[in-house]
């Protein structure tokens, strides 16, 4: 597997590629919340104004697609929830 942070668009393209993506995706993060921040990061990296620090929209959203791709739409954590998990975690969210 592609390391996220030396090469994050195979790491995206990686993830694309497998069927249970968003499972393992959600496995390797112990969390939604640690999921959906790598997702956006990455989606951060690779964008045409590429950002080394994800917005809470992209974090969230992140974390709404993982939950419906694997059918948990009533886990989504809140904004107050995403900041908190990554702040304990040392991850930045603007």
């Amino acid at each position: 597997m592609p390391s996220i942070e030396k090469m994050p668009n195979e790491w995206l393209l990686f993830w694309a590629a497998h069927r249970d993506a968003h499972q393992a995706l959600l496995r390797d993060a112990g969390s939604l919340v640690l999921a959906a921040w790598r997702l956006a990061w990455a989606r951060c990296r690779t964008s045409d104004v590429a950002s080394p620090v994800p917005s809470m929209r992209e974090v969230r959203g992140a974390a709404r697609e993982i939950a419906r791709r694997l059918g948990l739409e009533d886990t989504v954590p809140s904004a107050t929830q995403i900041a908190r998990e990554c702040a304990d975690a040392g991850l930045l969210v603007i």
